[in-house]
């Protein structure tokens, strides 16, 4: 997110998702998927981790830190993630893989479901958020009330709000401020002017500082009465926009860039913003493999070695870039993809199924060295140029062919690539899916 520069007796600006850096790569890398009863101690209908290739995933922590090392050394941007940042009774927070965390756009921030604090150790987990440099807590609220909501397993805003008393007494009693950040999802059933005042006057009465909204995606095909239409999208920017100008609280604005471009410009947003980056600047990383988004690790877009590289797949970047020019993509993939029967099938031969996992790295000779990827901008010539593993005079012809592919280094334009397909199939890993 953007950083607020008002003083208090001014208006915040609108946070948005800031992904208009285009020599960033930015890579977030998730060291514990799985949600529940070690993690977020919830399990929502529609939480995009609940995938079954990567739902039971967790890796050794010293075996991500050692990778994210040799990542940030490539000159990757890495953001480590976990389902829930107090997962495990704090194991990733003791761990220190998440001190002083402030490249990512939404600062050193800690997320959670606001379960793991209601726990009796409240206050170690708050602890160890000072220990790692942390001043923002994100929670998101299903709503107002307990129950508003039809979805399966949603931890109810009773809890949430129990979560908000105890970190404002904390900082009371600490001193240490903690910026606490409630998400609402908006869907076409409560994203009227009403409901967004309701959300807001919600926030001004706990006291918490920004109000987030993102937008709902239908990840399990079970609530086509949900998604939103270009048309609902627009309205919403508008009705964001509109009621946050007239408000005079001290509650912030932010607004995901999930919500994409249809209508973006009323918010007066830098150029870019909800044009989705995801498979272009912006991944997902679930060990080995690289995916083009990370709010839908669905679609590969390479995999790791163990030096750090990452294989790029052409084909995959091919396909991803004629799904965004099709008129239901709307800015974002993370919600295109699951309602566009049509995004779907562009995308199928690139999409990780669990009998494909393969948790070996990939061979070092199949990544090209350095900061570099399909969609690489720089200019050719200068000094941040890298030619891309396979150009566009190198796509393959048959863009269906299935699974991870990359070309060889150094091969004469005119030539036809010999694609290398990565093994499939289960192997052994210090990587833990249960």
């Amino acid at each position: 997110m953007s950083t607020p520069t008002a003083s208090d007796s001014e208006k915040l600006p609108i946070i948005f998702d800031d992904h208009t850096d285009p020599t960033t790569i930015e890579l977030q890398y998730f060291i514990d998927t799985r949600i529940g009863k070690n993690t977020c101690k919830a399990r929502c209908e529609f939480c995009f981790l609940d995938r079954e290739h990567i739902s039971d995933f967790h890796q050794d922590v010293e075996q991500a830190r050692e990778m994210i090392d040799k990542l940030r050394a490539k000159g990757y941007k890495v953001v480590p993630i976990v389902s829930d940042s107090f997962a495990e009774n704090g194991k990733y927070l003791r761990s220190g893989i998440f001190h002083n965390n402030d490249g990512w756009y939404m600062g050193n921030a800690a997320w959670s479901s606001g379960r793991p604090l209601l726990e009796d150790n409240y206050n170690e987990m708050l602890d160890l958020c000072v220990d790692n440099g942390i001043h923002t807590i994100i929670m998101t609220s299903h709503g107002t009330e307990d129950r508003e909501r039809e979805f399966k397993g949603l931890t109810q805003p009773s809890i949430v709000r129990e979560a908000v008393r105890r970190i404002k007494e904390y900082t009371e009693r600490t001193g240490w401020q903690l910026r606490i950040i409630l998400t609402f999802t908006l869907s076409r059933r409560n994203s009227s002017a009403e409901d967004i005042r309701r959300y807001f006057d919600y926030c001004e009465s706990l006291e918490v500082h920004v109000a987030r909204f993102n937008q709902f995606a239908d990840m399990r095909n079970t609530h086509p009465q949900l998604r939103m239409s270009p048309d609902d999208v627009s309205r919403t920017y508008r009705t964001l926009r509109e009621v946050y100008d007239s408000r005079t609280g001290k509650v912030q604005l932010s607004v995901s860039e999930d919500f994409g471009f249809w209508g973006v410009e009323v918010m007066n947003f830098p150029e870019g913003v909800g044009h989705c980056v995801a498979g272009e600047r912006l991944f997902g990383v679930v060990y080995p493999y690289v995916y083009a988004c990370p709010v839908n690790l669905t679609v590969v877009s390479g995999k790791l070695t163990e030096d750090g590289d990452i294989a790029w797949d052409e084909a995959a970047y091919q396909r991803l870039m004629r799904a965004k020019d099709h008129p239901e993509f709307g800015g974002c993939i993370g919600v295109a993809y699951p309602h566009s029967p049509e995004i779907q099938q562009m995308l199928e031969p690139a999409v990780m199924k669990p009998e494909l996992m393969d948790l070996e790295p990939a061979p070092a000779e199949l990544a090209m060295p350095g900061l570099t990827w399909p969609g690489m901008p720089a200019a050719r010539g200068s000094a941040s140029y890298a030619v891309p593993v396979l150009g566009p005079a190198l796509t393959p012809p048959d863009l269906a062919t299935p699974a991870l592919t990359t070309g060889s280094q150094a091969r004469p334009a005119e030539a036809q690539p010999e694609l290398v397909q990565i093994r499939l199939g289960r192997t052994q890993s210090t990587t833990t899916r249960e």
